[in-house]
């Protein structure tokens, strides 16, 4: 939004200029080239950094879920680690060999 309005007010401001000027048709072209070279230079600065900004943003989330998924992972393998040694300690409570049914 912000580089559509400073491209925007770019546009504007050059209409002013040459209609308010009191410059030659020559120098008022030089300025305008000046002017619209600096704002491509500007948009080009700015679109680099976004691609870096959202580039950064990519890899954390990728280490975020990275990490969450080991969380998940170990969350699960505890629980069916609890599971097993629950199982097994109700069956020798009962009587039972492990595993078995019934």
């Amino acid at each position: 939004m912000k580089l559509g309005s400073f491209i925007a007010g770019m546009g504007v401001g050059a209409v002013g200029a040459l209609v308010f000027a009191p410059r030659s048709g020559e120098d008022t072209r030089e300025i305008l080239s000046e002017k619209m070279e600096e704002g491509k230079q500007y948009a080009k600065g700015r679109a680099q950094e976004i691609r870096s900004l959202a580039t950064d943003t990519v890899e954390q989330g990728k280490e975020v879920f990275g990490r969450q998924k080991k969380a998940v992972a170990a969350a699960a393998q505890a629980a069916k680690d609890t599971y097993t040694r629950e199982s097994q300690t109700e069956a020798s409570e009962q009587g039972k060999p492990a595993g078995a049914t019934g």
